[in-house]
């Protein structure tokens, strides 16, 4: 227990020390000041790993030290667990350290027993409150994040089963609104953590191959460092220049999307360059560009363009020495700061347009216009997930403005993200200069502007066209309050014709068998369900399939689809599902019903978590055309790209997007996404393109 003791002492002069470089000591003095209360408050209670509990709200204070957070967030973080586990109440953490102190801990204190295990609808819920609270006082999250990395690093404790509960909460919550807020390191080591716990085997061997590959490349990483130093020495660019490793998670994550073997990823050492100004930026990447040989499409400007968090740095990858591939980010002494700190930054700066929190004031905004626009907590967090995991496209207003809209956003979701007013009277638009429809895809780079019509109103067909969350619950939340009685009218001639079908008549249904379908779909009454239905928030087979259960024993496993254009029907791009596929849909309140492969990897995961899905028998008119990726692996030739182009445009195929892929060797590795009608057309394509010369072997993703 003494051991114990000189510890905990330990520990907290060392966080002491750590603020004393960037508070006064009169704060620090305030600190020392919470350190006693709470020390004295958790006397004789122990973690589940025997240590004394203060340990844990002096860990997490650490952290936000580390991120140089201000005195009442490292206060109101040693005090966090004390109003929810000691006598202490907020009126005296009010009394000796004021309200905003008070306000935060309280904040925190009703985050500690929010359950994101449970029911979908309570989940939900909770997480419902999770943002509200953020919305409140961003240190409140802030804290809250800190104090599930702590818990991640000493998870051992607990037993398997919370271990693989508390990784999985983490994961799907925790790890991506802190890359969200731009706490980089959080974020970052909180993926690893939860990659170490969920798949242990997997994390090990990749952290073993890393090391090896680390020590195989020791002196040309440092001979690397040291020619960029050299190089921007010389050319009077004033740089410091470091160098690190990619995490086990980071490199897991890439092998398993892009489908790519652990020497086929590219950048596993990153360095890292920080110059003076932007102007330098541009400056050092052509420097650096005529020091190594830059792979083509491997250039990203997150300067131009921010990332959703603030970040910003140029990203290029080359080939440096003995054909090692590295990845490179340059980036200002500000923007470093704003990578390192984030949202954090927000408390160093004393100019209230930063940066970090400009963009996190923007993201909490959109936040709450969704939640205002929602009837249930499902539908709220469903949309603030596709916000946390979206990736972005990056256009432009006609006066310069850029807007960050997810991949696959239509003109219509930028009508709706440069205003609500403008998307709901949008009637038409141009790129670039010339005309398109609102439901053109966005690229980034491109001009949009909305021209408006003053009689135009939303229409359903819309919830088709958006993809973003805003738009969707902007048009519903319209269509709501102007529509009601066509809606509702819809949705009940749906469920009629289809009762119809199965030889029942809609008012013969027994209430009792109405009100068990209402509760198990969150719907108030006949309105509601008739109303969301008619929005295809609830999928018409789902209600029939409800009710035949206590009806006559009878069940609709499948859904029979012959249309998909004007319903609300997506598909995954985990996938890439088309006419001829077996195929499963599953129902979501934002998106539809979402089309996977019954094969799909990512399926049997999907199903755990949506009690709403269903077979699907999808037969294609022949009029509508999907997405498809398939991979090309051919020999190193002139010509070989050329040649499956040739050929693909010779079937009248469309090529949407083409990836290639670096490979050791002689061959090259070309990912492209095609646009087809059905199986019976794809295994047409990957005929023809079997008998090219050079083309080793062809197939679908």
């Amino acid at each position: 227990m003494a051991t114990n003791f000189f510890q905990i002492q330990s520990q907290a002069t060392f966080l002491y020390g750590v603020l004393g470089d960037y508070l006064s000591q009169e704060e620090v003095k305030l600190v020392k000041k919470a350190y006693k209360i709470a020390d004295k408050a958790h006397s004789g209670q122990f973690r589940k790993s025997g240590e004394a509990y203060i340990s844990h709200p002096l860990s997490v204070a650490l952290i936000l030290a580390d991120l140089k957070l201000d005195y009442l967030c490292i206060v109101a973080a040693i005090l966090h667990d004390c109003i929810e586990d000691t006598s202490v109440t907020k009126d005296e953490v009010r009394k000796q350290f004021g309200d905003q102190v008070a306000h935060i801990v309280e904040g925190v204190s009703k985050l500690t027993n929010l359950e994101f295990t449970s029911s979908s609808q309570k989940q939900a819920q909770n997480f419902q409150k999770l943002i509200l609270a953020m919305s409140k006082d961003m240190r409140v999250m802030i804290i809250k994040l800190a104090d599930r990395l702590h818990n991640m690093r000493t998870i051992d404790s607990m037993t398997e089963e919370k271990k693989i509960l508390k990784a999985k909460e983490t994961s799907e919550l925790h790890a991506p609104i802190a890359r969200r807020l731009g706490l980089h390191s959080i974020g970052v080591e909180l993926d690893d953590l939860c990659f170490k716990t969920l798949h242990p085997r997997k994390h090990l061997v990749i952290e073993r191959k890393i090391k090896k590959q680390y020590g195989n490349q020791r002196k040309t990483i440092s001979l690397i460092k040291s020619e960029i130093e050299s190089r921007l020495k010389f050319e009077q660019i004033n740089a410091t220049v470091e160098g690190r490793q990619k995490e086990p998670s980071s490199i897991y994550n890439k092998m398993k999307i892009k489908s790519r073997k652990f020497s086929e990823v590219l950048d596993m050492h990153a360095f890292r360059v920080v110059v003076e100004n932007t102007n330098a930026c541009y400056q050092a990447l052509g420097h650096i560009h005529s020091l190594y040989k830059p792979i083509p499409l491997k250039f990203k400007d997150y300067i131009s363009a921010p990332k959703p968090n603030g970040y910003q740095s140029l990203h290029t990858v080359l080939i440096g020495p003995r054909k090692m591939f590295i990845e490179v980010q340059i980036r200002s002494q500000e923007m470093d700061f704003i990578s390192e700190y984030g949202i954090a930054a927000h408390w160093h700066y004393k100019n209230k347009d930063e940066p970090s929190k400009k963009l996190a004031r923007n993201w909490m905004g959109s936040l709450l216009d969704i939640q205002q626009n929602t009837d249930t907590s499902i539908d709220f967090l469903e949309s603030t997930k596709s916000d946390l995991f979206s990736d972005e496209v990056f256009v432009f207003t006609p006066g310069g403005k850029i807007i960050q809209l997810p991949l696959r956003a239509t003109v219509l979701d930028f009508a709706y993200a440069v205003h609500t007013n403008i998307g709901k009277k949008a009637q038409k638009a141009t790129i670039n200069g010339n005309e398109v429809e609102l439901l053109t895809r966005l690229k980034s780079g491109q001009t949009v502007e909305i021209i408006t019509g003053r009689f135009v109103k939303p229409k359903p067909s819309w919830l088709d066209i958006v993809v973003t969350s805003k738009a969707k619950t902007a048009i519903k939340a319209h269509l709501k309050d102007n529509s009601k009685v066509e809606l509702a009218r819809l949705g009940k001639l749906l469920i009629a014709d289809a009762l119809k079908f199965q030889n029942i008549k809609i008012n013969d249904v027994p209430l009792d068998k109405w009100n068990k379908c209402f509760k198990e779909l969150n719907c108030v009454d006949f309105e509601d369900l008739y109303i969301r239905v008619g929005l295809s928030e609830i999928f018409v087979a789902v209600v029939i399939n409800k009710l035949l259960q206590d009806i006559n024993n009878e069940t609709i496993n499948t859904l029979a689809i012959k249309k998909t254009k004007g319903m609300a029907i997506n598909f995954a791009q985990c996938c890439y599902p088309i006419p001829g596929d077996e195929v499963t849909g599953v129902l979501t309140s934002i998106r539809g019903l979402v089309l996977h492969r019954t094969n799909c990897s990512q399926l049997g995961h999907i199903k755990e978590k949506n009690a709403q899905w269903m077979e699907v028998d999808w037969k294609s008119d022949g009029s509508e055309q999907f997405e498809v990726a398939i991979s090309c692996l051919v020999e190193n030739r002139s010509g070989r790209l050329a040649a499956i182009a040739n050929t693909l445009a010779n079937l009248g195929v469309n090529i949407e997007n083409i990836e290639q892929q670096q490979r050791p060797g002689s061959d090259r590795l070309f990912y492209i996404t095609l646009v087809v009608s059905n199986i019976i057309e794809l295994n047409s394509v990957l005929n023809k393109l079997n008998k090219l010369p050079h083309l080793i072997s062809v197939g679908r993703l």
